[in-house]
């Protein structure tokens, strides 16, 4: 029987499956060129740098280097196992593997993630069937209806029920065989000091917590008779990382991206009022303060974000939070307006979907006003100390607009608010922004690039000479794509390549073609084991040259790596010439004078005689 990992297996895995639909999935792509490009989901960036090759199946970011083909992709995106990702792919694909060796790739680490995402889904569908076809579940139904919640949502969202027992769950995950140790690791179960297991949820209305796949990796439960915690949600754990996860993502995804717009939510009862009202591009943290991370996942899927916070105080500050990270990882913001005390799911219980539509999304405001807004409930106005406060504060926010003509507008309003002198408030604000713009000069730092590929620095080398670099680059492109260029390559190429990692990479390369493997790129990306070599080669692979390349400009490229240990001695050698007639010019000695000049003129025999090798080579 061939083994699971076999290169039989693994290429037929890889062929029933496509790198973009797989991308796809957790980065929003668009055509450019011959390449698909996105924002990377491996490192923050406001511009797309990411690419996949559509027709050789392989990825490669140009800002952090990461590249590779679908396994080195899925395995970087929810850090897997090689294993691990070719059963996943696998199971997508509908292709049966053979059977794992124990003691080589079933490790207890993937036994016990496996056992974990079981449980979850085991213990999401249990405590649903105990909402919706038991007695334990009436009050909890009768809450849910109170709260406007339709059967189909409940099935939906799977939304459940865990009796108020210690041991229902611990009972149920037992006698199915789950390792009860395993469990609390999960988050499932809770273990007191004195080692006594039990269950975490208890007397609580659970909503199943999904990851980006649509796979049940914890919950949150919320309280029928508001006992605190009101909402309990799971412990972080090997599935389950609150900072990275975002509730109902799986299942608006393709609204979110087909409109290129989200609706941040603070709570799941929110996200679910908004669904069944229609609004299908509806999502929320998980009770925990918004991350760069939640927005750089937002912003892979969505240019444009509607926050749509609680309007009490602790929403509006939430809110203001949020504006900044959000708008660092390069969304367009507007603040939905809610009144004081009012959440989403209690708007849309009481005035309906047509007026949450009209009220509420479509008079969303612009940042600033927001922040005009939030500022002016800070502030209480009671005296002129106080608007001069104010109107100080305001001109801050309002100097930050780039935009002439929207400062203007603002700073009218905030004239015949406060009866003010238009021209003075002017006045008043240029100070404030060259202020701004001082500080921000002062506070600047040049930003380190990270870009192995484009901007000629490469880890272990120095920075070479743009034809020599070039030269590399250009024959390891046609080298993936022609056995006959690496061939000529190999004997051609009297000296090594001048980059550490390029002729390491030339190496797989003269191995990979020994094997009888075919001339494709995509091949070779998943051929190499080094992740570190598959970065290199995908970016390599990725630069938009001709296909087709001449016989003499193979040769000349040759050449330029062949003449670069001359190039390198004539430079050395010419420095030498520099000191010593320099050393000849500052002596007094005539003698002294007369050997350092004999030495200068060998010399330049010896590079005459290198610049003449260079010419006929």
């Amino acid at each position: 029987m061939a083994s699971p990992t076999s290169t039989e297996v693994v290429n037929q895995v890889r062929a029933a499956v496509d790198i973009v639909d797989i991308v796809g999935e957790y980065v929003q792509l668009r055509k450019s060129g011959r390449a698909l490009v996105g924002l990377c989901p491996f490192h923050s960036e406001k511009t797309p740098s990411f690419n996949v090759n559509a027709d050789r199946q392989f990825f490669h970011c140009f800002g952090c280097g990461a590249g590779g083909d679908v396994f080195s992709f899925v395995m970087q995106i929810e850090q897997l196992t090689f294993p691990e990702t070719l059963t996943k792919l696998a199971d997508r694909a509908g292709i049966a593997l053979p059977s794992f060796s124990r003691d080589e790739e079933d490790t207890p680490e993937r036994r016990g993630k496996k056992l974990m995402y079981e449980g979850h889904n085991f213990v999401a569908k249990l405590y649903h069937h105990v909402l919706t076809n038991t007695p334990y579940g009436a009050q909890a139904m009768q809450y849910l209806e109170k709260r406007g919640i339709t059967r189909q949502s409940i099935d939906e969202f799977q939304i459940g029920f865990a009796p108020d027992s210690w041991d229902f769950t611990k009972s149920f995950l037992e006698k199915r065989g789950y390792p009860l140790q395993l469990m609390v690791e999960a988050g499932i179960l809770a273990q007191s000091e004195n080692g006594r297991i039990y269950d975490r949820f208890r007397g609580r209305v659970i909503f199943p917590i999904h990851d980006s796949q649509g796979d049940v990796i914890g919950f949150g439960g919320r309280s029928l008779d508001g006992s605190n915690p009101k909402y309990l949600n799971s412990p972080e754990s090997p599935l389950f990382n609150k900072s990275r996860t975002i509730f109902n993502l799986h299942r608006a995804r393709q609204v979110i991206r087909k409109r290129n717009q989200a609706i941040l939510f603070e709570g799941y009862a929110d996200v679910i009022a908004a669904w069944q009202a229609g609004f299908h591009q509806g999502i929320a943290t998980l009770g925990t303060a918004f991350t760069e991370m939640h927005a750089q996942i937002i912003r892979r899927n969505a240019e444009q974000v509607v926050l749509c916070y609680d309007g009490d105080f602790a929403g509006q500050e939430a809110t203001a939070k949020a504006i900044e990270i959000l708008q660092k990882a390069g969304c367009t913001v507007r603040i939905a307006p809610l009144p004081q005390g009012i959440d989403p799911d209690d708007y849309i219980r009481q005035h309906g979907a047509e007026k949450f539509s009209q009220q509420v999304l479509l008079q969303a405001m612009p940042i600033t006003a927001f922040r005009l807004q939030h500022l002016r409930g800070k502030i209480a106005i009671r005296d002129e100390q106080d608007t001069a406060r104010y109107v100080d504060e305001a001109l801050k926010v309002i100097s930050t607009l780039p935009n002439a003509i929207e400062r203007d507008m603002y700073l009218r309003e905030l004239a015949d608010e406060f009866d003010l002198s238009l021209d003075a408030l002017k006045i008043e604000q240029r100070k404030v922004y060259k202020q701004q713009k001082s500080q921000e000069q002062r506070d600047k730092v040049t930003p380190v690039r990270n870009n192995s590929i484009n901007n000629g620095m490469f880890a272990g080398t120095k920075q070479l000479a743009p034809a020599h670099l070039n030269a590399e680059r250009m024959l390891l492109y046609y080298m993936m794509r022609s056995r006959d260029v690496a061939e000529r390559v190999q004997i051609g190429c009297n000296a090594s390549f001048i980059v550490d990692d390029h002729e390491v990479l030339a190496a797989h390369l003269y191995a990979y073609y020994a094997e009888g493997n075919p001339e494709d790129a995509g091949t070779f990306i998943h051929y190499l084991e080094d992740e570190k070599c598959k970065q290199l080669a995908s970016g390599l692979a990725m630069m938009e040259y001709k296909e087709d390349v001449s016989d003499k400009e193979i040769e000349d490229y040759i050449r330029q790596v062949n003449n670069y240990p001359t190039r390198m001695e004539l430079e050395r050698l010419r420095e030498d010439q520099r000191n010593l007639n320099l050393q000849a010019q500052h002596t007094d000695d005539e003698s002294e004078r007369m050997q350092l000049l004999i030495a200068a003129a060998q010399v330049g025999m010896k590079i005459h005689e290198l610049e003449n090798a260079l010419k006929e080579g």
